[in-house]
Parts: C-alpha cells; sequence; structure tokens
C-alpha cells in the first residue's frame, strides 16, 4: 500500500471499502450479542449471514409442533459446539410459516428454545426466506438487542434489492444510518448504477459519506458512465471528491484514458487534485521518470501536490533509495524538499536505519532533520541501540539541542524494553555528558515500573552531583513505595545527609497514599524544611480523603510552623467549598501572616455569600487577632463584618 507520511487517500479508501464490504458480508451482527441464555451458536450465525454468500436451504415442510418436539430433543443432547452448529443446520431448513409460528407461539418452552439458540438465528432464517416479513415481525416486537436483530435481517436482503431501502426507511436515527451505508456500499459492488440511483433520491445529508464509495466501484465496472454521472453533480467539495476518487481509480487500470479524461476537465482544484491521483498512478509502474517530469503536471501547492510528492518519494525510494533523495535535493525545493526527503528517508529506515541515518547526515535542512531524526533513532534504538547512540554521540556538539534529541529519541526506545542494559550503558559511557541528568531519569522512571528495587541499586552507583543520582534515587523509591512502602522504608534509610532526607520525603509521600497513620509517625524522622513540608502536606491530603477525621485531628497536634500550615492548606482545600465555616476557623490558626491572611479573606468572602450573620460574627472576633493584614483585606472584613446583626 502506498501511504505517503502515513496515508494515501485513494488507497486508504479502498481499504476502508473493503473492510466494509467484509464486515457486512461476514455478519455485523455477530450473534455475540445474544438473548438471555443465548450464545453457543452465536458464531456460527456470522458464518451464514449474507444470502449471495450461500444458498438459501430448501425449506422443509415441517409443523411447529414437530420443530419444537425436534429443538427439544435436539438441545437436549446438546453437549459441544458442533452439536450447536448441527442445530442451527436444523433451524435454516425451516420454512417461513413454521418460524413464524414458533416465534409467535406462547408456550414457555418455546421461549425457553429461543432464548438458548439465540432469537436471532431464528429471525435470521426468517429474512432469507421473507426479509419484510421478519423485518415488520422484529419492529414490532419488544425484543433484547433488537437493533442487533434488525441488522441481521438487512444483513440477509439481496445486495442488490432496491426494495431494501424502502424497507429501511421504518428504521430510524443512527442505526438507520449505519444500515444504509452498509447497503449502498455492498449494492455499489454488484450494480453501481443502481446504488447510484437509489443515492439519488436521498437527501446530500444521508447520501454524501456513500458517493466516493459507489464512485469507486462505477469507475472500476465503467469509468465513462462514472464521469458522466459525476459531471452532473452540483458543484461541491463532495463532487470534487468524487471526480478524484474516479481519476485515481480509473488510473490504476487505464492511466492513459484517466489522464486524457482528467485533462478535458475545467481549470481549478478539482482537476489538480483529480491530476493528482492519475499521476499517483503512473508513478507506481515507472517513479524515476514520473518524478523528473513533474514540472510537466503543474500541479500547484497544496495538499493534493503533498500528498502526490510523497507518493512519488515512497514509489522512487522503494526501487532507488539514493536515487530519490538525489531527485529531491536536485530538482524539488521548501515543502516538496521536506516531504520527499523524509519520506524516502523512512523508506530507507524501515530497511537500514544506520544507511538512513547517514542519509540524513547530509542534509542540511533544520525541518527535515527535525521530523526524520526521531523516527531514524527510535527504529535503529529498537535494532541496535548501541550503534545507534555512538551515531547519536558523534553528532556535532555545537548543536546541543539536535544532539540531546538525537540521544534522547534512542533512549527512549531502548529503556522501556531493557532498562537494565540501558541503565548500564548510560553508566559507562555517558556520566560525562550533557544530557546525563535527564537521561539518568530516563532509565530510572523505565526501570521503577518493571523493577523499582532494581531501578533504586542502581541509582546508588551513579555519580554525586548533579542531581542525576538524587532524582533517580527518588523515583525508584517513589514507585517501590507504591508497592512495599516498609522496603523502601529501609532503603531510604541506608542513605545520607540531604539526599537521605529527600529520598525519605518522596517515601513517605508515596507511603500515605495506603498508610496514612503510619506515613505520619514516619515524618517524626525529617528535620524542618521543604522536604519536611511537602511530605507532611502529602500525608495531610491522603489521609483527608481516607479518613478526614482522623487526618483533622492529627493536623490539629502539629507544632506550628510552615509544615502545620500546609497541612491545613489541605484541609481548607478539601472542605471549604462544603464547610466554610470550618475551613474559616482553621485559615485562623494558619501561622504565616501572608498565607493564612489571604486563606481568611477569601472565606469569609465565600461564607458570608452563604451564611451573612456566621460569618460576620466570626469575623469581628478574629479581627482583633489578625495582624498584619494590608489595607484591602482590612477593608474588605470591614464590610463582611458590618454584616453582622445589632444586639
Amino acid at each position: 500500500m502506498r501511504t505517503p507520511l502515513g496515508r494515501n487517500k485513494r488507497w486508504w479508501l479502498a481499504g476502508q471499502l473493503v473492510v466494509m464490504v467484509g464486515v457486512f458480508a461476514m455478519g455485523w451482527y455477530s450473534g455475540k450479542q445474544t438473548a438471555p441464555g443465548g450464545n453457543m451458536a452465536g458464531e456460527k450465525t456470522a458464518k451464514s449471514s449474507q444470502s449471495s454468500a450461500k444458498p438459501q436451504s430448501k425449506p422443509v415442510v415441517i409443523s411447529e409442533a414437530q420443530a419444537k418436539a425436534d429443538l427439544a430433543q435436539m438441545f437436549k443432547a446438546a453437549k459441544d459446539r458442533d452439536d450447536f452448529d448441527r442445530i442451527q443446520d436444523y433451524i435454516e431448513t425451516l420454512g417461513a410459516d413454521t418460524i413464524k409460528a414458533f416465534l409467535d407461539d406462547p408456550d414457555p418452552a418455546a421461549q425457553a428454545l429461543r432464548d438458548q439458540m439465540n432469537l436471532g438465528v431464528f429471525i435470521s432464517r426468517w429474512a432469507e426466506l421473507n426479509p419484510n416479513a421478519a423485518l415488520d415481525w422484529t419492529l414490532s416486537h419488544d425484543l433484547a438487542h433488537k437493533d442487533s436483530v434488525i441488522r441481521d435481517v438487512f444483513n440477509k436482503w439481496p445486495m442488490n434489492d432496491p426494495a431494501s431501502f424502502a424497507a429501511l426507511n421504518q428504521v430510524k436515527g443512527r442505526l438507520h444510518d449505519e444500515i444504509f451505508r452498509n447497503l449502498i456500499d455492498l449494492y455499489a459492488s454488484q450494480d453501481p448504477a443502481g446504488a447510484f440511483a437509489v443515492l439519488s433520491k436521498e437527501p446530500l445529508s444521508q447520501a454524501y459519506s456513500s458517493y466516493p464509495t459507489v464512485f469507486k466501484w462505477w469507475a472500476e465496472h465503467d469509468p465513462a458512465a462514472a464521469v458522466a454521472a459525476a459531471l452532473n453533480l452540483p458543484p461541491s467539495g463532495m463532487r470534487d471528491s468524487t471526480l478524484e476518487t474516479i481519476a485515481g481509480t480509473w488510473a490504476d487500470s487505464n492511466p492513459t484514458a484517466a489522464k486524457a479524461w482528467v485533462d478535458s476537465l475545467p481549470a481549478g482544484p478539482s482537476k489538480d487534485k483529480a491530476l493528482a491521483q492519475v499521476v499517483m498512478a503512473l508513478s507506481s509502474a515507472n517513479p524515476s521518470a514520473i518524478a523528473f517530469s513533474l514540472a510537466d503536471y503543474n500541479i500547484p501547492p497544496g495538499a493534493a501536490r503533498d500528498e502526490m510528492i510523497g507518493v512519488i518519494a515512497l514509489d522512487f525510494a522503494a526501487k532507488d533509495p539514493a536515487g530519490a533523495l538525489a531527485w529531491a535535493a536536485g530538482k524539488l525545493t521548501g515543502k516538496d524538499f521536506e516531504t520527499a526527503s523524509v519520506v524516502a528517508l523512512r523508506q530507507i529506515d524501515d530497511v537500514d536505519p544506520a544507511t538512513a541515518a547517514a542519509y540524513l547526515a547530509k542534509i542540511p535542512d533544520p525541518a527535515v532533520i527535525d521530523r526524520a531524526l526521531p523516527m531514524i533513532l527510535s527504529n535503529w534504538g529498537r535494532q541496535d541501540p548501541q550503534a545507534a547512540l555512538a551515531w547519536a554521540q558523534a553528532l556535532p556538539a555545537d548543536n546541543a539541542t539536535e544532539r540531546n534529541s538525537a540521544i534522547s529519541s534512542v533512549m527512549s526506545t531502548w529503556t522501556p524494553f531493557d532498562p537494565a542494559a540501558a541503565g548500564n550503558y548510560v553508566l559507562q559511557n555517558l556520566t560525562a555528558d550533557p544530557s546525563f541528568v535527564t537521561l539518568a531519569t530516563q532509565v530510572a522512571t523505565s526501570w521503577s515500573n518493571v523493577d523499582p528495587q532494581g531501578a533504586f541499586n542502581w541509582a546508588l552507583s551513579l555519580p554525586t552531583g548533579g542531581g542525576a543520582r538524587i532524582n533517580s534515587i527518588t523515583t525508584a523509591l517513589g514507585a517501590l513505595a507504591d508497592v512495599d512502602p516498609q522496603a523502601a522504608w529501609q532503603d531510604a534509610q541506608k542513605l545520607t545527609g540531604n539526599n537521605a532526607t529527600r529520598a525519605e520525603a518522596s517515601v513517605i509521600s508515596a507511603w500515605a497514599n495506603q498508610q496514612p497513620g503510619q506515613a505520619a509517625v514516619a515524618l517524626q524522622n525529617l528535620p524542618p524544611g521543604s522536604n519536611l513540608d511537602t511530605a507532611t502536606a502529602n500525608v495531610a491530603k491522603s489521609w483527608l480523603t481516607q479518613d478526614p477525621n482522623a487526618a483533622s485531628q492529627w493536623i490539629d497536634t502539629l507544632p506550628q510552623g510552615s509544615a502545620r500550615d500546609g497541612a491545613v492548606t489541605q484541609i481548607i482545600a478539601t472542605v471549604g467549598k462544603n464547610d466554610p465555616a470550618a475551613a474559616f476557623n482553621w485559615a485562623v490558626s494558619i501561622g504565616n501572616e501572608t498565607t493564612r491572611d489571604a486563606q481568611v479573606v477569601k472565606l469569609a468572602t465565600q461564607w458570608s455569600k452563604q451564611n451573612p450573620a456566621a460569618a460576620a460574627s466570626a469575623i469581628q472576633n478574629a479581627l482583633g487577632n489578625l495582624s498584619g493584614l494590608t489595607a484591602d483585606q482590612q477593608a474588605s472584613l470591614q464590610k463582611l463584618a458590618a454584616k453582622a446583626p445589632v444586639p
């Protein structure tokens, strides 16, 4: 499949059509959506779902009573899937009258048999014989998975029967639109002119999405007729898309005739798009000739030209990668050069990323480098990460951004799959590299996802200074604490100095998610400072979500200081909206004047909206103890306090 930069519209459309037809023909009612009690036969329902793919079984003249007796005996003896397949084969021989009588039978025994097999199997058989009657019955009954049964009825309709569209008018909403598209797609694969006739009678909003599919099939069967019909469509984006579809499909079988037709179209965007499709079809046979004669087609810049350049480059590079790159460098400029170069490099990269990297090193264009470098190195990193890293490290040091990005691209591919090997490489080869801190963190993060203890042991071996060691240690310990907080705490105790405090705080923060009470006890080991403040706030936040009463009692015992202030702030964030009175009382107890006064004003304003009298009284009591208020804060609180009722 030709897919410039991941996708070619014409070929993608053809692929989607195959998928749609395949899904419909295999039975888009899969049988896995079953009525209660019915499941065993579901997959076989799909096997026989399209009436045109399987001859109808000749109806057996048998009464409903006999069918009930036969089915009851068969279900009683059924032990495996083959037995249920035989039951379905039996149902597929019954006549329409027998099926209807069986479905209408109020006897609980009949209901049980219908549920055992799956109601859709019976209706599916009926739809093979008389789809209109099967649909009428389905629409008039309250059924489980009714939409799936309706799909199954239409799935049995002969695909080139216009009557199915008339019957579909009884179905509404999204289900109608879904079935309509599938019916049209199937109809078009057999009789595109007939499908177009049906489509032409529908509102444009209903028909719009199906026109490309219909004309794709029509162009395969009779391109001249498809062209005549398309040119009679009213000018619109849909008409342009249709012409483009015809051009691409026709060009696959007869590019000379297709080009002659496109040349006859009036100048404009629709002609440019159609011509681009013809050029793409021509390039598959002789891409180099098309590439070097590109100027003859005079397609202006835009989406159609971008797609065309990408297809030509892809075809060219598949046969002659060096030639494709030489063509891009010698004949193209700007966006054309960028598109062609990146596509060609991608084609080379799929086979030999080392060679693609060597080619890229000779291209000075920053846009090409930005797009191609991560792609090449990620692929190379999967195949031979050490070789890819060696190449990336050898990039000029004066372009640190490009060099660091290249190394990171390889590592981001390597570390998720083998973090130990990646970590050892970093330790042995990159400790002096400017990107060392970033790379070490990448390794620690990926390693910690699969083996946090191993990541911690590796992090201990990193050199001190610069942050790589402590960043990796805290990352590993945080991940270990999520699964085994006691082990993480013991590891943290092995450390010394400021790194120990930071690591312990990391463990406590993760520990709090599981056992906030124990994490709170561990906080006593931390000295005052930012690490204690952060860990205390994290414990408070986690504990408040699990047991707000216990958390509040603990916070109330904390000594005055920045750690307690942070914990109180967490309480305010938790209860402030629902209980501003309690939040206000907590805010008054904050030790830091700046933080306290800001919180008090905020909560007082909020509380006053809910209960102005209570808020005013609390504000009056608090005003005398609030030092450090700004003039604006003082004025705001006094204004709120004035709402207190007169004694």
